[in-house]
């Protein structure tokens, strides 16, 4: 039996030190050093895209600094928050038109009126627009302006009155000033003064992307009965959305395709955000979206949509959640995949890593290792609360990453954790107790026998 408690403890000694032994850079497939310019206690490190595309966990869990002795060295992972958002305003051009009706010789004939502009240009309306066209204008985007902009509303500036008044505004959109699309009908403006105070409306919803190449011409008709002063000027404002965390684009190789159907993959699952899908040409494609977390996992649906990429438009991104993804799958519905394979990219959140910078430089950034387990301490255990930095991050100087150095290879990337380890020398140890304590049982069972012979 002593032998038998020997070996057990021995087996026990052997995977404690082999699950607790200190970490070193070899532990892990991949590295780059990292530059420091200035003298800090703590440095900013922006995660590269091969730390994401790489990394053997979704949640980054074995990313990790060392120093030049080969000693891990206390970090934080934050998310990145984006700057605020603002508005982004633009000043349409702005050509008042003067109206006159076009005489028909047919009584059933629509009415027809025409607006002209100082330079030339001319706008005919027919039918209802044309029987409720009060003061014109016609308003276009700059000929500087070479971007596209997701408007929601315009914002007018009209001279200034001491006479109050209300009315009504409409406004149509154009690629080419012949064919008119309605944009919004009726909208209310006022400007109305009494007892020294003011009420004012002067913005006109209008949800539309303007672009120099697509749709850049804008058309307010004022109704017949609104007294509004002369107007000065047009803002073309697309509302602000909620700050964000910033995200970093990761794009995904084809691993199979059909006519009818492509698979997608990423090196490693990633927990995405929002997914895109851009079609190379112009058309429009209906199709089901499914995604799938890991190679032996079954499909789950994500979307029935059609992708489009028409006038320089293009279909929204779809959301994921953070869902951890390995592969999406698309498979058209009626229709062929085009011969230049759509281009198919996930967001996730973006991280910056902060460390103390103990030791001795250069440091190096490591990741890669399935054996690793979350070791990142939270920002007040890395950088005290009473200190001026853990105010203000985005004081704290940055560390360059420079070139990949390869370490312990892909073989890290299917490591076994240290709790696993341990887990596999108890399996072992309790196996070798069976297996020894049933030959010592038959032993005794055999010299038994023997006496019972004797």
């Amino acid at each position: 039996m002593k032998r038998i408690k020997a070996m057990v403890c021995s087996l026990l000694l052997a995977g404690s030190s082999s699950a607790f032994a200190a970490e070193s850079p070899r532990d892990y497939a991949t590295g780059m050093t990292l530059e420091t310019s200035s003298s800090s206690p703590w440095y900013r490190v922006a995660l590269p895209r091969e730390v994401y595309q790489h990394s053997a966990w979704p949640d980054l869990r074995d990313v990790r600094v060392f120093n030049q002795q080969g000693e891990r060295v206390p970090f934080t992972l934050m998310t990145k928050p984006t700057p605020p958002a603002v508005a982004d305003s633009v000043a349409l051009r702005l050509f008042p038109l003067a109206a006159s009706p076009i005489a028909t010789t047919e009584a059933s004939a629509p009415q027809t009126i025409r607006l002209k502009a100082a330079n030339g240009v001319e706008i005919n309306l027919e039918g209802d627009e044309a029987k409720s066209v009060g003061q014109s204008y016609l308003l276009t985007l700059p000929d500087s302006r070479e971007a596209s902009l997701r408007l929601t509303q315009l914002q007018l500036d009209w001279a200034a009155s001491n006479a109050s008044w209300q009315g009504k505004a409409s406004v149509y959109a154009s690629r080419d000033l012949s064919h008119w699309q309605r944009v919004q009908e009726n909208a209310p403006l006022m400007d109305l003064s009494r007892d020294g105070e003011q009420l004012k409306m002067n913005t006109v919803a209008a949800e539309l992307t303007l672009s120099p190449k697509g749709r850049r011409y804008l058309l307010l008709v004022l109704d017949p009965q609104t007294p509004m002063p002369e107007l000065k000027g047009v803002m073309a404002v697309a509302q602000p959305q909620e700050p964000l965390t910033e995200r970093i684009q990761l794009p995904a190789a084809v691993a199979k395709a059909t006519s009818t159907e492509a698979i997608w993959q990423w090196d490693q699952p990633q927990p995405l955000s929002t997914l895109s899908i851009t079609l190379m040409e112009e058309g429009v494609l209906p199709v089901e979206i499914a995604w799938r977390s890991d190679a032996k996992s079954e499909w789950r649906p994500l979307a029935k949509s059609v992708l489009f990429n028409v006038n320089d438009q293009t279909q929204a991104a779809f959301p994921l959640s953070a869902n951890v993804v390995e592969a999406i799958r698309i498979t058209t519905v009626d229709a062929h995949l085009p011969q230049t394979l759509p281009g198919v990219t996930g967001a996730r959140e973006a991280k910056v890593l902060i460390f103390n910078a103990q030791g001795k430089g250069p440091y190096m950034l490591t990741w890669g290792n399935k054996a690793a387990e979350n070791v990142a301490l939270s920002l007040n255990q890395l950088i005290p609360e009473s200190l001026p930095a853990s105010k203000n991050i985005e004081t704290l100087p940055w560390a360059q990453p420079l070139e990949t150095v390869k370490l312990g290879g892909d073989a890290r990337l299917q490591a076994v954790s240290a709790g696993e380890q341990q887990k596999l020398w108890v399996a072992l140890a309790v196996w070798a107790v069976l297996i020894v304590g049933v030959g010592a049982l038959l032993m005794v069972a055999w010299r038994i026998w023997r006496e019972a012979r004797r």
